[in-house]
C-alpha cells in the first residue's frame, strides 16, 4: 500500500505550482516523481481476467492430469497438444496482462490526467470533474473508424451507424465536466440537421444551452474544409432561452466578441426538438414558425421521395455524344431505343435545360433475360428482380449483339472494365438495379443537388441525368415556380446543409421543406411557369426578372406574408 494519500499528492502539486524558487520547485519535482513510481495498480479478484485466469489454469490442470487405459491414437495426440499449447499461450498472455497492470507498464510513456490534474479527485480519490472541458474534437468521418464501432455503439448513447467520430467527443466532454461545469467545443455544424445528429440534439436537450455560434459555409480553418459551429454549455438542467449567434463574416472591424455580440437573438430553448435545429435570427424564427403553421413538408406534398440521378459505374462506356449517337442509328436502327437524353448539372439553369448533347445507353438490369421470355409470359418484360429466371451468358450475348449490334460493338472495347463493376446487372453490359428507372420517362422535375441559387426545371422529355442532379417524380409546374422563388431559396437556406456560397439539396432536410396549404394563386403560378418554359425554349437567354417578380409575389401571398415579412426574406 503507498505511504501517500491522494490529498498530499494533491498539496504537493499545488505547492509545485506556486513554488516561488527554483530549488523548492525541483524539490516538489522530485517528491511528485517518488509519488507516481510508488503508484500501484490494484487488480481485484472477481476481474474479468482473474476469472479468466483461474479457469484457464483449471481446464489446463485437467487436460495434463488425466489417465485412460488406451494409449492415445495418433490424431488424439495431436489435438492433445493443440489444446495443451493454446492453453498455455492463453494463460501466459493473461498473467502477463496481470502483471503489466501491476507494474504500471501500462502507463508507460502515458498521459494519466489524474496524476496531472489531481483537483478533479475526492479526498478517496474519486473522479469529480473538470470544472471546464473546451476543445476542438477531430473532423473524421465515420467510414475511417468502422472497426471501432461495436465498442462505440456499446459505449455512448449519441451513437448511430453513420456518426462521425466528434460526436463521442461531445459526450465524452459532457462525462468529464463536473456538474455545474462549462462545456466548449468548436465543431462541425453538421449534426444541427444530419439524422445522425439526432442522439446527439436529444442529449444536448438535457443540459444548459447557453449558446450556439454558428458560421455557417464560412471557411474558418485554411486546413480543413468544414464549417464550424461554437457549441456552449453548462452541465445542469435546462434554461429558459440561449443565444443564437449567426456568422456572416470574417471580417470583425470591432473583434469577434463585440460582432457576435451585434448578431445575437435570445431564442426559446422549448422551441428546439431532436429534430432539425435551425439557428436564426427572432425574426427568421417567427416567420417560419408562421409558415409551417400553415404548410405541410416537401415529402408529404409529393406522396414520395426525391431520386438520385444515374450511376453507370463506367461513363465512358455507357454515355455518348450527339456525334456518336447519330453514328449508332445510322449503324443499326435498333440503336435509338435504347438512347436516352441525358443531362448534366452544367447543362441547366432555372425553369429549363440546354438541349441534350449527351446520350445515355440505357440497358437496365434484368433487360435482356426479360427479353427472352416468351411473349406471352406474364413477366415478359415486368417481372421484378430477382424472380425473372436466368439465360446462360453466352446465349445472352449472342441475343443482345445480334438485337443491338452497333451497342454491342460501342461497348465491347470496355467489356473487362464493365465486367470489374460492383454495380451492373445481370451481365456487363446492363447498368445496376434501380426501382425508378421509368420515373426518368415522366414529366418531372429535376434540379441540382449543389446549388449556389435557385435551379429548378420542368421536363416532359424523358430526360435522364448524372448524380449531379435529382429528380422529384412530379410534373407540378407550380412547385417548379414555387422552389425557383425567392421565398424557396430563402427557405433552402433553413432546412439544407450550407456549403461554399450555397447549399447542399440533401432529401432528408430538403424534404421537410413548407409548401402552403392554400391553392387561391397556384393556376396564375402555374400560366406564369408555362410562360417563362416557352420564353425560354424560343430564346434560352432572354430576360425573364419580371416574370419571376410576379412568382415571388404570388408565392408571398399564398404564405401569407406581410410587408416587413417580405423584406425579412429579400434582405436575407
Amino acid at each position: 500500500k503507498s505511504k501517500w494519500s491522494i490529498d498530499s499528492y494533491r498539496l504537493a502539486i499545488m505547492t509545485y505550482r506556486n513554488a516561488k524558487t527554483k530549488e523548492e520547485k525541483r524539490s516538489m519535482e522530485r517528491m511528485i516523481n517518488g509519488i507516481k513510481n510508488d503508484f500501484e495498480s490494484e487488480i481485484a479478484a472477481n476481474d474479468k481476467r482473474f476469472l479468466k485466469l483461474n479457469k484457464v489454469k483449471g481446464e489446463l490442470f485437467a487436460l495434463t492430469t488425466q489417465t485412460s487405459l488406451f494409449e492415445k491414437t495418433r490424431n488424439e495426440k495431436t489435438t492433445w497438444n493443440k489444446q495443451v499449447k493454446e492453453l498455455t499461450d492463453t494463460m501466459t498472455q493473461l498473467e502477463t496482462e496481470i502483471e503489466d497492470i501491476r507494474s504500471n507498464k501500462i502507463y508507460d510513456n502515458a498521459f494519466e490526467w489524474r496524476f496531472e490534474f489531481p483537483e478533479v479527485l475526492n479526498d478517496e480519490g474519486d473522479f469529480i470533474g473538470f470544472d471546464v472541458v473546451i476543445g476542438n474534437p477531430p473532423y473524421i468521418r465515420q467510414e475511417a473508424f468502422l472497426n471501432s464501432k461495436p465498442f462505440l455503439q456499446q459505449n455512448f448513447k449519441t451513437y448511430t451507424g453513420t456518426s462521425d467520430l466528434y460526436v463521442f467527443f461531445v459526450e465524452k466532454g459532457f462525462e468529464i465536466v463536473k456538474k455545474n461545469g462549462s462545456f466548449c467545443f468548436i465543431m462541425p455544424n453538421k449534426w444541427m440537421q444530419a439524422s445522425y445528429g439526432k442522439p446527439l440534439r436529444s442529449f444536448l436537450l438535457e443540459y444548459h444551452l447557453q449558446s450556439v455560434v454558428d458560421f455557417g459555409d464560412l471557411q474558418v480553418f485554411d486546413e480543413a474544409t468544414t464549417y464550424p459551429c461554437i457549441l456552449n454549455s453548462i452541465k445542469e438542467n435546462p434554461g429558459k432561452t440561449f443565444k443564437s449567434i449567426g456568422i456572416k463574416t470574417l471580417k470583425f472591424d470591432s473583434g469577434f466578441e463585440d460582432y457576435a455580440r451585434s448578431v445575437e437573438t435570445q431564442m426559446n430553448f422549448s422551441e428546439l426538438t431532436s429534430g432539425t435545429w435551425v439557428i436564426s435570427s427572432e425574426a427568421d424564427q417567427l416567420l417560419l414558425n408562421k409558415i409551417n403553421s400553415k404548410s405541410v413538408n416537401l415529402s408529404e406534398y409529393i406522396g414520395g421521395n426525391s431520386f438520385r440521378g444515374i450511376l453507370t459505374g463506367l461513363t465512358e462506356a455507357f454515355l455518348v455524344n450527339n456525334i456518336t449517337k447519330e453514328r449508332l442509328i445510322l449503324e443499326d436502327k435498333s440503336s435509338e431505343e435504347l438512347l436516352k437524353p441525358f443531362l448534366l448539372g452544367r447543362n441547366i439553369k432555372p425553369y429549363s435545360s440546354l438541349k441534350a448533347d449527351n446520350w445515355l445507353i440505357m440497358v437496365p438490369k434484368g433487360f435482356t433475360i426479360k427479353r427472352n421470355l416468351p411473349v406471352n409470359h406474364p413477366y415478359h418484360l415486368s417481372e421484378p428482380t430477382p424472380r425473372y429466371g436466368a439465360i446462360s451468358y453466352k446465349e445472352a450475348w449472342e441475343w443482345f449483339s445480334q438485337s443491338y449490334p452497333a451497342i454491342a460493338r460501342h461497348l465491347l472495347p470496355f467489356e473487362d472494365r464493365a465486367e470489374r463493376r460492383t454495380d451492373k446487372g445481370d451481365f456487363w453490359w446492363e447498368l445496376r438495379a434501380c426501382d425508378y428507372y421509368r420515373e426518368f420517362e415522366k414529366p418531372k422535375i429535376m434540379y441540382q443537388v449543389l446549388q449556389v441559387k435557385p435551379c429548378f426545371i420542368y421536363d416532359e422529355d424523358g430526360q435522364y441525368c448524372n448524380n449531379s442532379m435529382w429528380i422529384i417524380p412530379n410534373g407540378d409546374k407550380f412547385l417548379v415556380g414555387l422552389l425557383n422563388s425567392k421565398i424557396g431559396w430563402w427557405l433552402i437556406s433553413k432546412y439544407c446543409t450550407a456549403i461554399q456560397n450555397g447549399y447542399q439539396l440533401i432529401w432528408k432536410y430538403f424534404g421537410q421543406f413548407p409548401i402552403p396549404t392554400k391553392t387561391v394563386n397556384q393556376k396564375e403560378i402555374i400560366e406564369l411557369v408555362d410562360e417563362i418554359i416557352a420564353s425560354k425554349k424560343q430564346h434560352p437567354d432572354k430576360d425573364i426578372s419580371k416574370l419571376e417578380s410576379r412568382i415571388d409575389q404570388l408565392v408571398y401571398q399564398l404564405y401569407g406574408l406581410t410587408e416587413d415579412e417580405i423584406k425579412i426574406v429579400e434582405n436575407a
